[in-house]
């Protein structure tokens, strides 16, 4: 590995819920895919649609990935649940959240992805961040004002791969040393809050003890679904200078790099 070359460390952790029988969730916490998927459809595909998601990404291991290269296995992903969903009577789907090294302008950037209620959190400089926006019709309500939203249930989902709207949010992040990533399922958000989840990320440790910790934490508070985390520690990345116009500047509006050409995809992050 060059001295310029960003380095990072990561953990992946997976329970299955007291409530459930089989672990539809699956991850990868392997360079430089950090991802998480949540299988829907019950035992029957669900975690065979999270798996065949997932899957995709194990093809090309060690390396930084290209933005074609990252979209076109999104859309493989897309197929591939599609292919699962067909051969059940429920259909099946799965959500997709993470991050994926990948290197803009010729600095080191996280490619952030969600399609679904899965989520990714950022601790940045003491600061913790929800990086995702949820796909649920909770959420969608609750970000509309609706007074009606505290009535929903949270587990309704709006978008999905497999589903009929199957759109991802896509941007860029530029790589920032000292950051700490959290991707997880809805089994450890609907357990902890967020101040909980700030709390234990903030506190330190390895990525692998503080996977563990939140693993145990959601089990304490419940423990009803499947709870799955991946935490993913930058240790040090090359970052631009910012009188070259780089995207090394302290705010946050101005480290996101918008990805999306495609007029479908969702315009929440435009």
């Amino acid at each position: 590995m060059s001295e310029q070359e960003p380095r990072v460390t990561a953990a992946a952790r997976s329970h299955v819920g007291m409530l459930r029988t089989v672990n539809e969730d699956s991850v990868l916490a392997e360079d430089p895919y950090y991802l998480v998927a949540d299988g829907l459809g019950g035992h029957e595909a669900g975690d065979l649609a999270s798996q065949a998601a997932i899957s995709v990404f194990t093809e090309h291991l060690g390396r930084p990935a290209e933005l074609p290269a990252i979209e076109y296995a999104i859309e493989r992903a897309r197929a591939a649940v599609i292919e699962i969903s067909r051969t059940t009577s429920r259909g099946a789907g799965t959500t997709l959240s993470g991050v994926i090294r990948c290197v803009h302008e010729g600095f080191p950037c996280w490619y952030v992805l969600n399609v679904g209620d899965s989520r990714g959190y950022l601790l940045r400089d003491g600061v913790f961040t929800q990086l995702t926006t949820d796909h649920s019709l909770y959420a969608e309500l609750e970000a509309a004002g609706r007074s009606d939203a505290a009535d929903v249930p949270r587990n309704v989902i709006t978008r999905a791969l497999g589903a009929g709207d199957s759109r991802h949010d896509s941007w860029l992040l530029p790589m920032q040393t000292g950051d700490r990533i959290l991707i997880c399922s809805d089994g450890l958000t609907n357990e902890l809050t967020d101040e909980e989840l700030r709390g234990a990320l903030t506190v330190g440790g390895r990525p692998e003890s503080v996977a563990d910790e939140l693993v145990q934490r959601a089990c304490d508070a419940g423990g009803h679904d499947n709870i799955s985390v991946v935490v993913v520690d930058t240790l040090f990345a090359a970052e631009p200078a910012t009188e070259t116009g780089g995207t090394a500047a302290q705010s946050w509006d101005s480290s996101v790099v918008d990805t999306a050409s495609d007029p479908t995809r969702d315009e929440s992050r435009r």
